[in-house]
């Protein structure tokens, strides 16, 4: 089985330096092989994110040098 959210996390990998440059700090916005958008605040891609795509997998991260991981699972999972 496929990991969920591979294919985001590639497009991050593929862009980064690129976003890195112009969006440090900020919040990315990736569904499937295309960055949606930046954004200032988590909370405002993700309600981006449920608003324009629904209850579907996307990937918010911030755009840091250093990883830091994060868990932040939907409430909306499985309605």
């Amino acid at each position: 089985m496929a990991e969920v959210l591979s294919v985001e996390l590639k497009t991050y990998e593929a862009n980064f330096e690129s976003l890195i440059g112009a969006h440090a700090g900020k919040f990315v916005l990736i569904h499937k092989n295309k960055v949606l958008g930046t954004f200032d605040s988590q909370m405002d891609a993700v309600m981006w994110g449920y608003r324009e795509l629904g209850n579907t997998p996307f990937l918010v991260k911030q755009v840091t040098k250093v990883d830091i991981p994060l868990s932040f699972v939907s409430n909306l999972i499985a309605v």
